[in-house]
């Protein structure tokens, strides 16, 4: 069975336009950096649902799928999801492919790149799955597909929460950033064990954390992006990442999410009202400031508020 069969028990393709929101359906698109974007993808249970896309650029991704069952087909290759599969795939600009979503519903995360952008994303000596590199070096001649390591425990719960994160603003989008590289290095990681993280640092990758942790000090208020943030050390997001975890011990979110913390807890305890301190720590909504504020100390802003009184 083919997957024109298989949509001939669904409605006609619809053209995939992102980002589009209908009842059940939501695809949101976050652009990382020029040439990488995030595209978080979520159909809830319900009819066969059949797309249809063509490619406008050449173009190099991993899909990410929480949800299985889902029927790719391309000009060249055709494949079927299963849940917590990891697929990479490259396409010429211009190919054609169609999808049927199944009766379970869809949830995926994918990150693509232009070419030549993924190409300096996977610099610096991390390493390409096998799988993905040899599709890459083709991405203009043909369509290719490989199916990479699956999704550990760890990675599917990362990337359900990028889904239902309770953060907003600057904040929201931090999270997003640092979810998506870190579900990328997972499939560096699984080349080597993880080994990479046990090595010793080199005096390169602390002086980019320590640059890093400084520039986030001056921008609590309005943090860089991740992608920024590299720009202003000198280095690209993956060794970022990768330097600023080793060196200090925490993701680049979490130091951000910390130190905005301690910073609202020293104005609280000044007498500065909440939604105040929520806006000079970056938050422009009062409700999220005091869901970040609890999960990070264990108790609301006003308690802190009042006790310094």
């Amino acid at each position: 069975m083919t997957v024109g069969d298989l949509h001939s028990h669904a409605a006609p393709p619809e053209d995939w336009e992102a980002p589009r929101q209908k009842a059940g359906q939501s695809v949101e698109t976050l652009e990382l950096r020029s040439g990488a974007t995030l595209i978080l993808s979520r159909f809830s249970p319900g009819g066969p649902r059949s797309f249809r896309f063509t490619e406008p650029e050449d173009t190099f991704g991993f899909g990410f799928h929480l949800r299985g069952g889902a029927t790719f087909e391309t000009e060249d290759c055709r494949f079927v999801t299963r849940a917590l599969d990891v697929w990479t795939c490259a396409a010429p600009r211009g190919s054609t492919s169609q999808f049927l979503l199944p009766l379970e519903g869809f949830r995926t995360v994918s990150i693509r790149f232009e070419p030549h952008i993924a190409e300096g994303f996977f610099a610096d000596g991390l390493a390409l799955p096998k799988g993905a590199r040899d599709i890459l070096k083709r991405v203009g001649e043909a369509t290719g597909i490989a199916r990479l390591a699956p999704l550990t425990a760890a990675a599917t719960t990362k990337a359900e929460t990028m889904f239902t994160t309770p953060y907003g603003d600057a904040a929201r989008r931090l999270y997003l950033e640092s979810c998506a590289f870190d579900l990328l290095a997972g499939q560096v990681a699984s080349l080597s064990g993880g080994a990479g993280d046990r090595r010793r640092i080199p005096p390169r990758h602390r002086a980019i954390a320590f640059a890093a942790r400084d520039h986030l000090d001056s921008r609590l208020q309005n943090p860089p992006t991740i992608a920024e943030l590299s720009r202003t050390v000198g280095t690209n997001e993956f060794t970022l990442k990768r330097a600023f975890k080793a060196t200090l011990g925490t993701t680049i979110f979490a130091y951000v999410s910390r130190r905005r913390m301690a910073h609202a807890t020293s104005l609280l305890q000044q007498g500065m009202t909440v939604s105040l301190a929520a806006r000079e720590v970056g938050y422009g909504c009062v409700r999220s400031f005091s869901a970040a504020f609890r999960r990070q100390t264990g108790c609301p802003p006003s308690a802190i508020r009042r006790a310094g009184h």
